[in-house]
């Protein structure tokens, strides 16, 4: 009898190497995911950005989608990976939900101006995850304009930053 199923293959000297190999896959996979996904907002929206040159040219670990009014619309796998909030959580939420006590109101009214001028710009502010532990953020905010040069939707790149 014929046993019929698939095998992984690959180069196999060490598991180490080989598993460096299968997550440098996965992330590559999860990013081609992330581009298409987000070329079907841009299609949707009428954006002129090349969402794909960001998603390759850039690090990151999440990515956060927000229409003007800042209510989250998506997020990658990576924003629950990094604050422990699932994707359904965090719908239609603003992106304040993750701040807390240690969150600079400095910080803030700076994000707020940047948002206010509709502007591409960097900032770094202290969040915290689902189970309460603050992080330091760096977030860096695309303006996503339509065909009339309006501003539609917001796309936050985060990573966090150890020290």
């Amino acid at each position: 009898m014929k046993k019929n199923s698939q095998t992984l293959q690959g180069p196999l000297k060490c598991w180490d190497i080989y598993s460096m190999h299968l997550e440098k896959q996965t992330t590559n996979f999860n990013k081609q995911i992330e581009i298409e996904t987000l070329k079907i907002f841009k299609n949707r929206f009428n954006w002129f950005l090349d969402v794909e040159a960001l998603i390759t040219n850039n690090q990151f670990e999440a990515l956060v989608l927000t229409n003007f009014k800042q209510e989250i619309q998506w997020v990658n796998k990576g924003f629950t990976k990094m604050t422990g909030y699932p994707f359904k959580y965090a719908i239609g939420k603003k992106p304040d939900f993750l701040q807390g006590k240690n969150t600079s109101p400095t910080t803030l009214n700076n994000i707020r101006d940047y948002l206010k001028r509709g502007v591409h710009f960097k900032e770094s502010i202290v969040n915290y995850r689902k189970n309460g532990e603050m992080y330091n953020c760096s977030i860096e905010i695309y303006p996503l304009k339509d065909g009339n040069n309006i501003i539609t939707h917001l796309l936050a790149l985060e990573k966090e930053v150890r020290f």
